[in-house]
């Protein structure tokens, strides 16, 4: 069991009327209060230049957009996008990669004829034993 484990206990009507209203304060106050903000951010700045307006679903969107924008530039424990130009592979890596990606598709594509043609048979398992007693009878 884990340590300083919070448990929320709800009870009556009370609690779930206490718990219904938590839930819309924090949907309201992180979800449908910024898309709005930014619907009339969006329409007010739409009057000056030539933009088309939006509605509230279309400000929830940029809302998110902003969010998780917002998210991933300021998280400084992990990056979960990262800048940079990957290291250069020599001319041996690149036709080493090259042609085992031939090799790869080569065999698929005889795979695939195989596969088609249909000549190929379900191989059956033999029993040791009974391998071993033909061995037998050919050995008398």
């Amino acid at each position: 069991m884990r340590r300083k484990t919070k448990i929320i206990q709800i009870s009556g009507i009370r609690g779930l009327c206490f718990a219904l209203f938590t839930f819309s304060c924090l949907a309201a106050g992180f979800v449908a209060f910024p898309a709005i903000v930014a619907m009339h951010i969006w329409n007010f700045a739409a009057e000056f230049i030539a933009m088309p307006i939006i509605n509230f679903w279309q400000g929830l969107m940029l809302w998110t957009i902003v969010a998780i924008t917002g998210f991933i530039i300021n998280d400084r424990k992990k990056f979960l996008v990262a800048f940079k130009t990957p290291d250069k592979l020599t001319d041996q890596e690149v036709k080493s990669i090259l042609e085992h990606a031939k090799m790869h598709s080569q065999g698929r594509f005889l795979n695939s004829m195989i596969l088609k043609s249909g000549d190929m048979k379900p191989v059956e398992k033999v029993d040791k034993s009974e391998e071993k007693s033909e061995k037998e009878k050919e050995n008398v």
